[in-house]
Parts: structure tokens; sequence; C-alpha cells
């Protein structure tokens, strides 16, 4: 099938951060599509019969990136969006050096990544706290032990380093809404 040229935005941050809310605002603002790793697998749990539990969707991850090595989902994005007619598009769910390395490779110029940037862990916690998702901790200590259970299984600090641009989000959604515009117009991409 035919690769087409497309440019693809990822977002990286910390346990939070509010990466999903800046490739979900490109998307309702400026019309960019965006895929997620986690839809990916919840996907393949689909068609495999299973539940999308948390268990479920650890053991699935576990063995493609075991059969197909990491970065597994993110190629597999990357491929479904040139293979589409779309001119840009976002990939949620970016966390590791490999991630970006393959969409690097892949892609080229074409990948753009972002950081989000939260100073205060504080404050990324509270925010989780009010989005009432059962995937997240229920207490400050959870919080801090899921995130450095994050950041050794995908050096998440590392990966960050990597961007190409960094957004803060230490202000209200209003001014990430904002910052978001502004690095929108100064990167003049196109809208799809």
């Amino acid at each position: 099938m035919q690769q087409n040229r497309v440019i693809i935005i990822g977002a990286v941050g910390r346990y939070g951060s509010g990466k999903d809310e800046v490739l979900k605002y490109l998307k309702d603002k400026h019309n960019i599509p965006f895929v997620s790793t986690g839809d990916l697998v919840r996907e393949i749990a689909g068609k495999e019969g299973l539940e999308p539990t948390r268990e479920n969707l650890g053991k699935i991850s576990e063995r493609y990136f075991r059969e197909l090595g990491p970065g597994c989902f993110v190629k597999m994005l990357a491929a479904r969006l040139r293979q589409s007619n779309l001119k840009i598009a976002g990939i949620s769910g970016i966390r590791s050096l490999e991630d970006i390395r393959i969409l690097k490779e892949t892609c080229g110029k074409d990948f753009i990544l972002i950081r989000v940037d939260v100073s205060d862990p504080h404050l990324r916690f509270q925010r989780m706290t009010r989005r009432h998702e059962a995937r997240d901790p229920r207490s400050y200590e959870q919080f801090l032990t899921q995130e450095a259970s994050e950041e050794q299984l995908f050096h998440v600090g590392d990966a960050e380093k990597m961007a190409d641009y960094t957004i803060d989000n230490d202000g209200s959604l209003d001014d990430l809404h904002s910052q978001i515009d502004r690095w929108f117009e100064q990167a003049k991409l196109p809208s799809d």
C-alpha cells in the first residue's frame, strides 16, 4: 500500500501533564485528528475477544513488545496514518525514546514532538483527581509511585529532552489553549 506524506504531531510529558489535552484541543480547534496507542491496544483486545481491563491490556502490550519490539504501537499507527489521505495528524501515547526514535526515523522532519510541562507535581495530581478516571491514582503517594514506575519503564525525562517545542501547562486551561494557538500559528502547519 502507498505511503503518503503526513505530518505527525506527538506530545510527551510527565504523568498527568496534559498531553492528551493538547492533542484534543488541536483536534477540536484546528481539525487535526489523532490516534492513540491505548486505543490501538484496546482494538487488539477486542479482536482477540478480551475485555479491555488494565491487566489484559498490559498483557497484550507486553506480548507485542516482546514479539515486535519496543515502539511497535507507534510504528503501526504511523504506518496507518501514512496510508491515509490525511496531511496532518497526532499520535497520543508516545512515552519512550524508542517511540520517538521510530517516529523520527519513519517521518523525518514531518514528525513534531511537543513537550507538555507542569512544574509542580502536586498540580498534576490535583488535575488528575478532577478528571475521575479509573486508571488514575487515589492518593498522592500512589501518584508518585506510578510516576516513578513510568519513569523507570519509559525514561520519560530523557524522552522530554527530544521535544522540538515546549508548552507550559502551569496555568489555566485557557492559558494552555492560548499557548497551543500561538504555537500552531508560528509553526504554520496545515489543518486537515
